[in-house]
């Protein structure tokens, strides 16, 4: 059997083949997922705090929430509805004066 001679264009190919592997994953993970299986009610994605430093929308978030930084935390909510409850409930037993 005789040798085999490469070109470079012989070398390319895994390049080619990892590149166009990439491409895919990004489409599907950009167009499929962040569009489809991302809700309004989701955290900001990773493309959509991209988009939001050039002011452009790359999600399904609209752009007054991706500038506010997404949706509080319903964790926080409870929080601060926790806090404010025992404010109140300090302020009808004297303890504290209201806040005004």
């Amino acid at each position: 059997m005789p040798k085999q001679d490469f070109d470079i264009i012989d070398y390319m190919a895994p390049i080619v083949v990892a590149l166009i592997f990439a491409v895919i994953v990004l489409f599907i993970s950009f167009a499929i997922i962040n569009f489809y299986c991302i809700t309004k009610k989701d955290d900001l994605t990773c493309f959509e705090k991209l988009g939001g430093r050039v002011n452009l929308r790359l999600g399904p978030h609209t752009m007054a929430v991706i500038r506010r930084g997404g949706y509080a935390s319903t964790y926080a909510r409870e929080e601060f509805e926790a806090e404010r409850q025992l404010i109140q409930k300090a302020s009808v037993a004297g303890i504290m004066p209201p806040k005004a």
